[in-house]
C-alpha cells in the first residue's frame, strides 16, 4: 500500500478550495465572494487559501479555467460549434456568478499585466478558429455564402455572444440561447433562426 505524501494532500486541499470557490461564486457572484467566505464554506481561514493560491486574482483565474473546462470550453471534433455555443449560453444561465466573473475578468484582462490576459487571448483565438473553420466548411458545401469573411464573422459572433451575457446579467428576462440562435441563423443566411 503506497503512502500519500504531502504533495497529494496539497493537491486535494487545492481542489477542495477550487470547488468551494466555484460554488460560492456561482451563488453569490464574484464580488460577493471573499476569500474569507470561501474559506468558511470549507472550514479554513483566508490565509490558508493564500498558501495554495498566491492571490484572490490567481484563485479567480483558476475558477474561470475550471468553469470553462466544465462548460466544455472546446467543442469535440464531431460537435456542431453553433449548437455547442447555443447550449453553452443555456447552461450559463444556471451559474450567474460565474458569468459575472467571466465578463468582469474579460474586461479587466484587456490589460496585458492582468493574470487572466493570456487565458482570454488564447480562448478567443481558439474559439474564433473553431467558428471560422466551421463557416469555411459550410461554404465549401455550398451551405453558407462564399462572400462571407469567415474570420470576421467568427469574431463578430463571439462579440455578440459575450455582449448577450452582459445584457443578460443586467436583465435576466433575456433568453440568451434563443437570441444567440437567431444571430447564428442570420449569420448563416437562414431565416428560421436556427444554426
Amino acid at each position: 500500500m503506497s503512502r500519500r505524501g504531502p504533495y497529494s494532500k496539497g493537491q486535494e486541499r487545492r481542489g477542495e478550495i477550487l470547488r468551494a470557490a466555484v460554488e460560492v461564486i456561482s451563488r453569490d457572484g464574484y464580488r460577493g465572494a471573499s476569500l474569507g467566505q470561501i474559506g468558511r464554506s470549507i472550514g479554513i481561514d483566508s490565509a490558508h487559501i493564500i498558501y495554495y493560491f498566491s492571490s484572490r486574482e490567481v484563485l479567480l483565474q483558476e475558477v474561470l479555467r475550471i468553469w470553462d473546462e466544465g462548460n466544455a470550453a472546446q467543442p469535440t471534433a464531431d460537435a456542431d460549434i453553433f449548437t455547442w455555443m447555443v447550449e453553452a449560453a443555456r447552461r450559463n444561465t444556471e451559474t450567474p456568478g460565474l458569468v459575472q466573473l467571466y465578463t468582469a475578468f474579460a474586461a479587466e484582462a484587456a490589460d496585458p499585466s492582468h493574470p487572466a490576459h493570456d487565458f482570454f487571448r488564447a480562448r478567443f483565438t481558439a474559439l474564433q478558429g473553431y467558428i471560422a473553420d466551421e463557416i469555411r466548411k459550410r461554404q465549401a458545401e455550398g451551405k453558407v455564402a462564399s462572400a462571407l469573411d469567415a474570420d470576421h464573422a467568427a469574431m463578430m459572433l463571439i462579440a455578440q455572444s459575450d455582449g448577450l451575457q452582459v445584457r443578460w446579467l443586467v436583465d435576466r428576462s433575456i433568453d440568451m440561447a434563443a437570441a444567440l440562435a437567431t444571430e447564428i441563423g442570420l449569420l448563416l443566411g437562414k431565416g428560421d433562426g436556427r444554426p
